[in-house]
C-alpha cells in the first residue's frame, strides 16, 4: 500500500498571520468553506539530498492524484482548486526541489528540467503506485507531458493547465543569454545568505508584478505561505525562500523533431485547459503540436477559459467542473 510510505508532518507556519485578511478575499464563500473543511496534511518525502515537501488534500488511505506546480511557484498553487476536487480523489501536491518547503539541491549543482520526469518516476516507485494520475501547471505540465510520453502505460490520465511544451524560443536569443546565465550561476557564492526582505504588502506586490500580474494580488498569499520566511533582521519583513539558483535555469533548446515525437507518444487520456489571456502556448509550433496530439490521441480534450496563466489559482471554480467530468471518465487507481 502506498500509504505505508506516506508520513505526515504538520508544519507550524506562523510567519503568515499577516495575510489572513487577504485570504478572505481569495474566492467565493463556498471555496473558503471547503478550504477549512477538507482535511489537509503536510507531508515530507525523503530524498538523498534532504526531503520533498508536499501537501495532501483528502483521504490519506487512497492513492492520490499527483499535482505538479510551475516554475518558482509551489504546492500552494493548488490551495483553491484542490478542495473542489479532492472529494473524488485525494490530491498530493509536491514542492519541486528548491521550491516551497522542499530541500535545495546540493551546493555546486544546478537545476535541469529533465530531472523532473526522473523525480516523478522516483515518487511512483517510492509510493509503489501502479499508474499515475497527474494534475499539472506550467513547468509541471511540461514535466508531466514528458513523463506521460515516455511511460504512456503508466499514466491513468494527465491534466495540463496552460502548458504542454515550452514555447518556440528564438535560439539566437537563448544562446546569447548563456554567457549571462553561466556568469550568474558562478557568482552565486553567498547563496545561503539571507536575501533582501520586504513588508508583507511589498512582497505580495512584487510577486504579483513578477508574474506580469498573472497571479492575482488576492492569490499571492497562497504561494507566500510556502515561499517566504520572516527576516532574522526585521520581524516585520519577509524574504523569498526559494533557491536563488532557480532563476538561472540553463534552458536547453529542444529539437522540434524530439518535441514532435513526444507529442505523438502522448496517448494517455489528456485534458488541456488554457487561459485565453495567457501569453503561453500561442505560437505556431505550440498550436501545431496540440493539433498533432488531437490527431493521435482519441482521449484528448482541450478547453479555453477566460483567465491568465494562473487561472487555476485565481478562478478555480471555472476549471473544477471540467476536471471533475474528466476524472469521472478516466479516473483509475
Amino acid at each position: 500500500m502506498w500509504k505505508k510510505n506516506l508520513f505526515s508532518l504538520i508544519l507550524n507556519n506562523g510567519n503568515f498571520k499577516l495575510s489572513e485578511n487577504l485570504l478572505k478575499n481569495v474566492a467565493s464563500a463556498q471555496i473558503r468553506t471547503l478550504q477549512t473543511e477538507v482535511p489537509v496534511k503536510e507531508v515530507n518525502i525523503p530524498v538523498k539530498w534532504g526531503h520533498l515537501a508536499a501537501r495532501l488534500w483528502g483521504n490519506e488511505n487512497e492513492q492520490p492524484i499527483l499535482a505538479l506546480h510551475g516554475w518558482q511557484d509551489n504546492a500552494g498553487t493548488w490551495d483553491t482548486l484542490a478542495p473542489l476536487l479532492c472529494h473524488k480523489r485525494p490530491i498530493l501536491a509536491i514542492d519541486f526541489p528548491g521550491h516551497g518547503l522542499s530541500s535545495w539541491i546540493p551546493a555546486g549543482m544546478h537545476y535541469y528540467t529533465w530531472d523532473l520526469p526522473r523525480l516523478i518516476l522516483y515518487l511512483k516507485n517510492y509510493f509503489k503506485w501502479n499508474k499515475l494520475s497527474l494534475l499539472c501547471h506550467s513547468m509541471g505540465s511540461i514535466a508531466g507531458m514528458r513523463y506521460a510520453s515516455i511511460f504512456p502505460e503508466e499514466i491513468a490520465f494527465y491534466i495540463a493547465i496552460d502548458s504542454l511544451i515550452y514555447d518556440d524560443y528564438d535560439t539566437d536569443k537563448v544562446v546569447n543569454n548563456y554567457a549571462t546565465i553561466l556568469k550568474k550561476i558562478q557568482g552565486i557564492s553567498k547563496w545561503k545568505d539571507e536575501p533582501p526582505s520586504y513588508t508583507m504588502e511589498e512582497i505580495i506586490k512584487i510577486w504579483h508584478l513578477g508574474t506580469t500580474k498573472s497571479i492575482a494580488m488576492e492569490s499571492v498569499p497562497h504561494l507566500l505561505k510556502r515561499g517566504s520566511k520572516p527576516s532574522s533582521k526585521d520581524p516585520n519583513k519577509y524574504y523569498f525562500s526559494r533557491d536563488p539558483r532557480l532563476k538561472q535555469i540553463l534552458f536547453t533548446v529542444e529539437d522540434k523533431k524530439l518535441v514532435e515525437t513526444l507529442a505523438k507518444k502522448l496517448t494517455c487520456p489528456t485534458l488541456y485547459i488554457k487561459g485565453t489571456n495567457s501569453p503561453f502556448g500561442n505560437d505556431e509550433f505550440a498550436v501545431e503540436m496540440r493539433e498533432l496530439i488531437a490527431k493521435n490521441n482519441n482521449n484528448f480534450e482541450s478547453h479555453f477559459l477566460p483567465g491568465t496563466h494562473h487561472l487555476h489559482l485565481n478562478t478555480p471554480e471555472l476549471l473544477a467542473p471540467l476536471i471533475l467530468n474528466f476524472m469521472d471518465k478516466f479516473s483509475s487507481k
